[in-house]
């Protein structure tokens, strides 16, 4: 019986007060009552999309009644972009049996697109029939990064809806997985194809990854020739293989690779929901940059899940360091060349067991954690400072802060919550931007920059000249202070390259108003050149090494020359 006839069987006459009915006639009322209570209109259509059957509400899909869709196609109100994603869908019900909702962009009469989520089933007992649910949405979920209509994600995209499908799976106990595709050749061959065929291939490339991935929009094409799926338990790595290549085949294309795909294990519970997500969202973007090596045709099948496993522990390792506060803070002295005397200090960080700081910040901004490293850094820090506020000459401290955490949406709360509790404490602090990631919206970090500026707080910019994103910030960014990136203060002794470079970067600064820094200052002759291009601090070894010792600091120094070097004691 097909949901037609249920319907009308349901709308014959009520029976006689205090007649029973018929328990066949209870089950078929409480089945269509439980269909509109999950979504706002119910369909049947055939097995080629002819809508047989339509009820619930307009959805902006026609002028009149529902019941107008009836001899029209499914195809007919899905926009354009979405209608081989749509084809792919209705393949899966009649493989699947039944598939959960997945989110579509329909098309409304007047020709305006929105999403909503189009689930659907078939039942033997009702062969060539295809019953279909639509339910109205709010658009994209907040931070999900959906692509444009029709189109997959970027890796950035993708890597922003992994952590959110993660740690909602875990939350709600769904089977996910994912699966990691290498079409190795495929960007070669496609840009070697006729328009029409390279088009066909990523359309339909496309339209398969979307249709059978979670909730329909949980894939994403991460570079050239490699694709992330989050999907139910039930897709099978060989499966997809399989599709992708009839998709090529059918187009006429010949794919000089192979492909490949590795399904990473999504339910290691080592970590919590949140730091697994982080796991797996760092793979991916290993997956999405390697160059040969674990993710290429000849390596082992196991490359993925091997670069998990490291993630893992690794991860495990980093929130076993923050949480236990297994890391200590040294301290360098700026030093004002005309003067010679201490300008202010940065805080360093280390952790034992650890020989370089730059890998463990560098992997805590991959993964994610950098954010509560960079809080408990700050409120660390600020401790030290209080236990010597006492000090007459107490110096001020630059604090590291990398652009990724103060980009986050919650910094500046969270950022004033640590703070708070120190009273004026705040006034001695320095914040200065690190930039290993590159900034995307250089205008909004300068935004919160400048929030922070308005309440006191001094910023610097770290590394210039070690990037373009450096050069990008110099103009785009408000800031006080400026580091020269130390291999520029090095090279220029000898290389007049470098010291073109310099003399150019010194010049930008101080037309931008900024205070210069010159770093890694190890000999005589790097001040000497520095102090010639009227830059007025410096940092290195030729003054301090970093030190624990921040007493050793925070007392007032005097100075002494000893054979034409600068000697600094307490």
């Amino acid at each position: 019986m097909t949901l037609a006839q249920d319907m009308a069987i349901r709308k014959t006459p009520a029976s006689t007060a205090g007649e029973r009915r018929p328990q066949s006639s209870r089950d078929r009322d409480r089945f269509v009552g439980f269909a509109f209570a999950a979504a706002d209109l119910l369909i049947e259509t055939d097995s080629m999309g002819t809508i047989l059957f339509s009820a619930g509400a307009r959805c902006r899909l026609t002028k009149g009644d529902v019941g107008g869709l009836v001899g029209t196609n499914i195809l007919d109100v899905v926009a354009p972009s979405d209608r081989k994603y749509v084809h792919v869908l209705f393949d899966r019900i009649q493989e699947k049996a039944r598939i959960k909702p997945a989110r579509v962009i329909f098309q409304a009469i007047d020709g305006q697109k929105f999403p909503a989520l189009l689930g659907g089933c078939r039942l033997d007992s009702c062969p060539g029939s295809l019953f279909l649910t639509v339910l109205l949405t709010a658009g994209p979920r907040s931070g999900s990064g959906v692509a444009p209509a029709g189109e997959l994600m970027d890796a950035h995209g993708f890597s922003n809806i992994l952590e959110e499908r993660i740690v909602n799976a875990r939350e709600r106990g769904l089977d996910h997985g994912l699966t990691l595709l290498l079409v190795e050749g495929l960007q070669s061959m496609v840009e070697a194809l006729p328009e029409g065929a390279a088009e066909e291939i990523k359309e339909g490339i496309d339209a398969y990854l979307r249709g059978i991935s979670a909730d329909g929009d949980s894939a994403g094409q991460l570079s050239g020739d490699r694709y992330g799926i989050v999907h139910a338990a039930d897709i099978d790595g060989r499966e997809v293989q399989g599709h992708i290549a009839q998709i090529i085949q059918a187009a006429g294309g010949a794919l000089p690779g192979g492909i490949r795909s590795w399904t990473v294990d999504m339910t290691d519970d080592t970590l919590g929901a949140a730091d697994a997500a982080r796991a797996l969202v760092y793979t991916v973007q290993a997956f999405a940059s390697a160059q040969g090596g674990d993710f290429t045709i000849s390596s082992l099948e196991d490359g993925a899940n091997r670069m998990m496993s490291d993630a893992v522990e690794r991860i495990g390792r980093l929130r076993a360091t923050i949480e236990k506060k297994d890391f200590f803070v040294v301290y360098q002295p700026i030093i004002d060349l005309e003067t010679q005397a201490v300008h202010h200090l940065e805080a360093l960080t280390r952790v034992e067991g650890m020989s370089s700081p730059a890998d463990f910040i560098t992997f805590a901004e991959d993964v994610g954690l950098i954010y509560d490293f960079d809080l408990l850094l700050t409120q660390t820090v600020l401790d030290t400072l209080k236990i010597y506020r006492k000090e007459p000459k107490l110096p001020d401290v630059a604090i590291n802060l990398s652009a990724k955490t103060l980009m986050s949406p919650i910094f500046l709360k969270q950022f004033q919550t640590v703070v708070e509790p120190y009273g004026d404490l705040y006034k001695k602090l320095l914040i200065e931007v690190t930039e290993t990631v590159v900034v995307a919206d250089i205008a909004k970090l300068n935004e919160v920059l400048q929030k922070l500026r308005s309440v006191g707080y001094r910023i610097c910019l770290d590394d210039v000249g070690a990037g373009s994103t450096s050069f990008q910030s110099l103009y785009g960014i408000q800031a006080d202070y400026a580091k020269i990136d130390g291999k520029f203060v090095r090279g220029a002794v000898q290389n007049p390259r470098d010291m073109a470079m310099l003399r150019s970067m010194t010049d930008v600064c101080r037309q931008l108003g900024l205070t210069l820094i010159g770093e890694q200052v190890e000999e005589a002759v790097h001040a000497q050149l520095l102090a010639d291009l009227d830059v007025p601090l410096a940092q290195g070894f030729l003054f301090s090494r970093p030190s624990r010792d921040f007493a050793y600091f925070a007392k007032d120094w005097s100075k002494v020359r000893s054979g034409g070097k600068v000697v600094w004691k307490s």
